[in-house]
């Protein structure tokens, strides 16, 4: 299993990415508001963990204390849903909070939407893990 454990320049800002190669599963937490930069290289991380995978493989992204990005800061979000996408994605479950935004919320939906795929939502990772197929 790999895993990459990041801090944001924003003292609560931070990212999580690892791969469970027995689960087929890319685990995803992101925490307060990253900058474009930092979104880059946690977009080119997810790639790169997500390589360890088979085709098929799931995705379990917690944004539950996720703050909205700049505009600046999305692209890359959305950039890595289209490779995502080419890689074979399978079921994608987002967990968010009561607190979560519903910006937030909906950016991720409408992107992967654009990339081509639909996510669900659960309340926690385990919920996140029930809904996987």
């Amino acid at each position: 299993m790999s895993v990459t454990s990041k801090s944001g320049e924003n003292p609560d800002a931070s990212y999580e990415i690892r791969a469970d190669a027995a689960a087929n599963t890319l685990y995803l937490e992101f925490n307060g508001t990253l900058t474009a930069e930092e979104m880059q290289v946690a977009a080119d991380e997810t790639v790169a963990a997500a390589e360890q995978l088979r085709e098929g493989f799931a995705i379990v992204n917690d944004i539950s204390t996720f703050t909205p990005p700049s505009p600046e800061a999305a692209k890359p979000i959305k950039e890595a849903q289209v490779q995502l996408k080419e890689m074979g994605v399978g079921d994608v479950v987002r967990v968010v909070a009561e607190e979560t935004s519903t910006v937030t919320e909906n950016a991720f939906q409408r992107r992967s939407r654009q990339a081509g795929y639909d996510g669900k939502t659960a309340t926690s990772v385990a919920a996140a893990e029930r809904k996987l197929d």
